[in-house]
This record gives C-alpha cells, structure tokens and sequence, in this order.
C-alpha cells in the first residue's frame, strides 16, 4: 500500500513495531568564553545541528545525497542529514526491544540500499530502507529478509565482492573464555558463523576479500577470512584501535585498497596495504608541544584526494595529515569530543558528541513547572554535527585548537611550601549547590540545597576555614567515567562511549572500575579495556618511587567470583583490582557499601544501627571505615613509616535513596561527613599535620541539580598552608586538583588533560593556619533518621539500588527520589532542560 507524503513524518517498521518520528532542525549558538568542565575551550567551525545525544557514527548513503547520524546515548535516533546542507531531514527513533529503552550502538553500514544499524545489548541489528521521491524522503521501512541477532552488537561491514557476507562485531568480551571477543559473519541465506577475536572487538571493514577487525582490548587488527570463517593473521598497530577506513583501490597499487586504522590509546592512525597486510606508515596526530603525553584519541575518518581528516575526540579537534609525507598539515577546531567525520559535497560533517555548549546547568528555579520530571546529567548534553565548508587547515585554526587545549603556553607550575604527604579523599555525586548552596557566600543557590549545613556542618566549616572554591567542576559526567578521571586524569574512547550508553537504561556492564563484565582483567594477565592510556595515580608514584596506601579505590571482594556482572560482593575480604595496589592496600577497609558506615558518627550517638545496617567489618569487627583508617594512621605515625600518598574513598554519600531498613539519604551524607571531619581531626593533631594536605572531590556531581553548571560540585583543599577563610572563584576542575597533587609529590602528569590543568595555587608560603580541626558531630535526630516502608519510593529504591554496587541506571531516578524525599512528595523538582541555548 502506499503511503502519502504530505507529512515529514518518518514510518518505521523495524524490530516488529510501528512508530512515528518527526523531522525537526534546530539551531544551536556556540557558547566559547568559558572553559569546558573539562578545562578545554572550544571554538567551533561551521554550521551546527542537533542530532540526540552522543553521536558517534556518521555514515555517506550510497548515492552521496543523505548522511546518517547515530546517536548512542539519552536521545538515542537516526538522523538524516542533506549531505549539501548538513540541514536535518528525517529522523527516525528505534523502537524498544522487550521493556529496554530503546537505543543504537556505533555500527551503520549500507547493502545497496539497506542501512544496518546496530544495536548493542538490543542483541540486534535494526535494518532500513529510505525510499525517496523527487529528492524527498518517504519514511524509512524495514525490508523483508532475516534477522540479525548478534550480543553486544557494535561495528557492521558488508563484503562488496560477490560474497554478500555481513560481519558484526560484539562488543563485550567472555568471562569464562579469557575475556576474548567474537565477530559473527551472516550469508545472503541467514546463515551464520562465529569467528573468535581478542576481547572487545568493535570496528570491522571489508577489502580485498577480507574482513578487517580492531580491538579496542588488544590493540591492532585481526584479518578475517569470510569464507573459512576463520582468522588469517594479526596486524600490530597501536594500543586501543577503534575505527576503520577503506580508501578507493590505489591505482599504483595492484588494485588493492588501503585501510586506516585509528589507535585511540597511541593517538596515531596506521595505514594498510591491503594487498600485503603491511603497515606502511604511521601517522602521529599528537601535537608536538605535547610530545610524549596522550590525550589525543583518534577515531572517526575520512579521505578526500591526499588528505586524511581524523576526529580527535580529546583534542577537540580534526587532525588534517598529508597521505604522501604521511605528516600531520595542521587541526580544525570543532565542538565537544568529536567522534566522526563525513567528506561530503557541502564540506565536511563532524560529529560532536557533547555538542558546543560549555555550560549545561541543570537546576534553574525560574523554570519549575508542574508535573515534569527531573532533569538528569546525562539527559541534558545535546550532540551536534558540524558542516565545515572549507575544511582545510591553516596557520590561524592550528593555533587555535593549540590554545583550546592549553599548548601554546608554558605549563603552569606550583611551588612546594613544605609539603610532603598527600591524602587524597574521593567521595560520591553531590553537587555544589546540594551541599554548599546554603553557605552565606560564594556563588550558591540555597533553594537547591538538599543537604545543607545541618546536614554537612563539617564541609561547611572547612570550606569556611579553609578554601571555597565555587567554580570547581566534576570533569566527567558520571561515576563510569568520574572515577577514570579522578585517578587517570581522563577518561578513555571506550568508558566514554559505554558510559552514556550504559547509564541510560541500556543494559551495559558496569566496566569502568577495574573490571570488565564481571572479571578482574589485570589480575588475569588481560589488558582493561576501560583504561586510560595514561595509566593511574598510583602507577606515576611506583614510578617516581612514591610511596602509597589505598583505602578501598578499586577494590572488590574476590573470594566469592560474580556470576554477574553487577551482582553484589559478599566476602569479607578487602582486595585490589590493580596488580600494582597489591601489597599497598588496606584488606580491613570496607569496599563500597553504602549500609556500611564512613564515620563512627552513630556510635558516639549511642544510636542502634539501622535494621539493614552492616554492623562491623574485618578481622577487627571495625564499626566504620574511618576506625580502620584511623588505626592504620596512628600506627603509621608510631613507626615513621607514613606514605607519601594516601588514597581514601569514603562513597557513602551516594546514598540508598529510601529504602527500608537502610539509613535516610540525609543520614548517610551526614555520617560521610563526619567521616571527613574524623578524618582531618586526626591529621590535624597528629605530629605530621605541618607536612600535609588534604584534598577532597567527589568523582562526579550526577546526583543533584545546579544553577551554574550539571558538573559543578564541591571540593576542599585543607592544610596549615592555606590561609584562613580564602574564597576563591577561579576555575578548577578534577584535573586541577590532580596536578596539584603531582607538582606537590613531583609525579609526571598522566594525559593532556592533567599536564595542561591549572594547579590549585592556593597555598601560603608558611603553615599559619595550623590550629588542629575538632570535628564537628551532626545532631543525632539526623544521623538516626532511618527509611520506612512508607518512605517516599521505598520500593523503587530498594529494586533500583544494591548498596553494593554503583548503578549505571538507576541514578536518573535517584535524584528525584532524593529531591522529593527531603522537599516533600509533592515539591517540584527542577524543569527537565537540554543543553540547548
């Protein structure tokens, strides 16, 4: 039957479902005078397009006309792009598999004039077909045929040369298979066979009758045979290898074609001969001024005659390089973390993962309406595609994605005023104005403090006595991604594609602190896929002879194996993730245990525990995490054995929301409160207090609303060499504080990210703020408050929330339940707004 086309109204057939999707274009203002929270800037070029949250895919249709816009994340569509205009004309929302929400995953690629589009843990490929009439778009339908099933389902490739196979990566790897991944080849028939890979493969290209696979795990590309279904040989290229790229056949080359690989984690592309499966060159897209220090991250490409354009996702950036010197010509400025770039007749296309805002704020008081739901971090970042007209490099767009990225100066320094231990404290989401709002001055904003200082008097007076910083910023979203910055300066291609994938109601293991879908990779001898390419905190300290002592950063309880991968730990054995935090760690402090107590805040009360309340942990029966700290530290002390570097995570502060049985959210922050407030008591009257600093973050700001920005949150820097009641609103982020830290203990920096971070200059040349902390100890009606069954969502969080666990779903729903548990049931959370102005 045919359909009318009156409308620009998208029909869709895909996965068994009907739906509408409608076309839209809306115009989006660049916002440059600030800092990212990253620290970077962003200038960029061209014309801009909304295109849903997270792009990472933009794929050419056959006849050059259209281009097609994945989107990954909160937003998760198709859109379709007039490739002259780069003006949107379709757009085209999946429908949800089951009860998951809907959404894409990374891979497209065209059968004559069938478009694939993977789904990720959909465990499907969707499959279009466009039909169009006189230039106009129809709507978009599934043709008949098989259908594909693949886990995990990431990069797509089809075989041109009369084979007619369909190769589909699985992006995942097997637990009990030594995390080793897998590619699955369909015929025209429906035919299927499963050809074994390293772990974690994800973007797969076809030429010169083979199938080309990289590994974002191993590194490097394996070659495949479609027709014995089997692996030919491997290819080295670099660490961390994304995407692929098949150039036209060379004419001087036998016919044969080139491939390109990206190696996110090396910040270089290999090139391929295709007839030999040689490298033949090696392009470096890192900044000479950057020699030495990652934080490029290539991936998307495209050819146009002798040039290469790469999208530098970290940089910011395209990288332009000469494919007949195989240099690098020069960069093009773009918008936030680029993931992909098209040539097309209207210039080139780029894909902006994050968009062009540099300030997305999600708590404004002015926009509260009735009946809307909660704003949610990850639901706020609207991704943009770029239309570059003239993409060519020059002298000035060099320079100024070098002063974007902070090197076209000298790196900022910091002098050492005595310092010689560092304590380093991660703590849970909260955001600046939740806890600091209240605070009298600085730039808050009390109508959004849920946890103020009745609840937090600790962090209120330190950030009295010491330093108030208000324009410090999480760098990262979410926890996924917050903890690889707040111990790796950044985070890598892969958590920052899985994060927005995983934290949006698509189910994704939680693969980002140590452990890869449910195992411990380091300590099976298997690389992480999840980490950075500049390593950790710690590895810079093992390298400079640092000494350290961890206090539950990536830990587990590894005695009882999990069987999935966000299944709660139940052994009562503290251990490292990391093979270089063995023998540093702490086994009596409690891995993350949010019914586990930070302070010893309840005990001084006299209180009862709360019915679900873990009562004591390790050989010692220890009540709280602070008493096995404090114990370790005064012995430290007495043997003049105290290290260098101390790292401490006191996560309690996330809360368990309202379920039953479990202290109130207002209990938990005030108990990590206190923790912290024990913590610096301790310190300060101890004989080493002269010699120390303390400095304080919470890994992410996802969990609360804020009128200035979604990441903006709290952090505190406490030492004698602070001057007394310093307010200071210069620009900080996780970055910062991690330089600082390094400059104190003389660490090399990690990535660009932390090598380019301004350092928090806030200390005095003698320890005159000296006197010793007292702790202040939160009222007892607050620290005894405990959740109900009539709570508000008592239900909903104990199904949302495992204390053991830090979920990647359900914390969209937490801030609501947090606001409306401590406003009222019947207060109006902040508008829902995207970062759209």
């Amino acid at each position: 039957m045919k359909k009318p086309i009156a409308t620009a109204l998208a029909l869709s057939l895909a996965g068994g479902g009907l739906w509408l999707a409608r076309a839209h274009q809306t115009s989006v203002s660049t916002n440059a005078p600030v800092p990212l929270v990253n620290g970077k800037r962003i200038t960029p070029l061209g014309e801009q397009v909304n295109v849903g949250s997270f792009p990472t895919t933009l794929l050419p249709s056959p006849d050059g006309k259209f281009v097609i816009v994945s989107s990954l994340g909160a937003r998760s569509q198709l859109t379709v792009l007039d490739a002259k205009t780069g003006k949107v004309v379709y757009t085209v929302v999946p429908k949800a598999v089951g009860n998951k929400k809907p959404g894409l995953y990374y891979g497209l690629a065209y059968n004559g004039t069938t478009l694939y589009a993977s789904r990720g843990s959909d465990d499907v490929v969707d499959r279009y077909f466009f039909p169009i009439l006189e230039g106009r778009i129809l709507g978009a339908i599934t043709p008949p045929g098989f259908t594909i099933s693949v886990p995990k389902a990431a990069g797509i490739a089809v075989a041109n040369d009369g084979n007619s196979y369909i190769a589909v990566t699985s992006s995942e790897g097997d637990p009990k298979n030594g995390l080793k991944g897998s590619m699955t080849l369909f015929g025209l028939g429906g035919e299927s066979k499963k050809v074994g890979l390293p772990g974690y493969p994800l973007g797969v290209a076809f030429a010169s009758g083979k199938f080309y696979v990289a590994s974002e795990q191993a590194g490097g590309v394996d070659v495949v045979d479609p027709v014995a279904g089997k692996v030919l040989r491997r290819i080295e290229t670099g660490a961390q290898s994304t995407t692929l790229l098949v150039s036209p056949p060379a004419p001087n080359n036998g016919g044969a074609s080139v491939l390109f690989v990206a190696n996110a984690g090396s910040d270089t592309v290999s090139v391929i001969d295709t007839a030999t499966d040689k490298v033949t060159k090696t392009i470096l897209l890192r900044p000479a001024e950057a020699r030495g220090i990652p934080g490029v991250t290539p991936m998307g490409m495209a050819v146009k005659g002798n040039l290469l354009y790469v999208a530098c996702a970290d940089l910011n950036a395209v990288a332009v390089a000469d494919l007949t010197t195989g240099s690098l010509r020069g960069y093009l400025p773009t918008g936030w973390y680029p993931t992909a770039v098209a040539m097309t007749e209207g210039g080139l296309l780029v894909a902006n993962a994050k968009g062009v805002n540099a300030r997305n704020p999600n708590g404004k008081p002015a926009e509260v309406a009735k009946g809307v739901q909660p704003q949610y971090i990850q639901n706020i970042i609207e991704g943009t595609v770029s239309r570059i007209a003239s993409p060519m490099p020059t002298k000035q767009t060099t320079a100024q994605v070098l002063a974007n990225n902070a090197l076209n100066r000298a790196r900022a320094t910091l002098k050492n005023p005595g310092i010689e231990h560092v304590i380093y404290i991660v703590k849970e989401n909260r955001t600046y104005d939740q806890v600091l709002g209240d605070l009298g001055k600085g730039n808050g904003d009390a109508s959004l403090t849920l946890f103020g200082r009745d609840v937090t008097p600790n962090l209120h007076a330190l950030a009295e006595r010491f330093v108030l910083l208000d324009n410090f910023y999480c760098s990262a979203e979410v926890s996924g991604d917050g903890w690889n910055y707040s111990v790796s300066g950044m985070a890598s291609e892969y958590v920052a594609r899985n994060v927005p994938y995983g934290y949006t109601g698509k189910t994704r293991p939680y693969d980002y602190e140590g452990t890869n879908n449910g195992a411990v990779p380091d300590r099976l001898g298997v690389r992480d896929v999840g980490t950075a390419p500049g390593g950790y905190l710690w590895d810079k300290a093992i390298e400079k002879r640092v000494s350290i002592r961890n206090y539950g950063m990536f830990t587990d309880s590894l005695a009882a194996p999990r069987t999935t991968p966000e299944e709660g730990t139940t052994d009562e054995r503290t251990t490292p993730l990391k093979k270089a935090l063995i023998g540093v760690t702490s086994d009596e402090f409690r891995v993350y245990d949010t019914s586990f107590a930070d302070s010893e805040a309840w005990l001084k009360h006299g209180l009862p525990p709360a019915p679900k309340q873990k009562t004591a942990y390790g050989k010692r029966g220890d009540k709280s995490r602070i008493t096995a700290w404090q114990r370790e530290y005064t012995e430290l002390l007495a043997s003049g054995k105290m290290p260098k570097l101390m790292l401490i995570r006191l996560g309690r502060d996330h809360t368990a929301g309202t379920a039953a049985g479990q202290s109130s959210p207002r209990a938990m922050v005030a108990d990590n409160d206190y923790a912290v407030g024990q913590l610096v008591d301790a310190v300060s009257h101890g004989a080493l207090w002269k010699k120390t600093a303390i400095f304080v973050l919470e890994d992410d700001a996802q969990n609360g609303y804020d009128h200035v920005d979604a990441h903006r949150s709290i952090a505190f820097v406490i030492s004698p060499f602070v001057p007394r009641a310093t307010h200071d609103s210069r620009f900080f982020n996780t970055d910062s504080m991690l330089r600082t830290m390094e400059l104190l203990l003389g660490l090399n920096p990690m990535t660009l990210y932390d090598a380019t971070a301004a350092p928090l200059t806030v200390f005095g040349p003698k320890p005159d703020n000296d006197a010793p902390y007292t702790a202040i100890l939160p009222s007892k009606a607050i620290i005894g408050e405990v959740n109900g069954r009539t709570a508000y969502r008592a239900k909903d969080s104990e199904r949302l929330l495992n204390p053991l666990v830090e979920e990647s779903e359900a914390d969209e729903e937490l801030n609501e339940i947090l606001w409306r548990a401590i406003k009222g049931a019947k207060s109006t959370p902040p508008a829902r707004r995207y970062g759209l102005k």
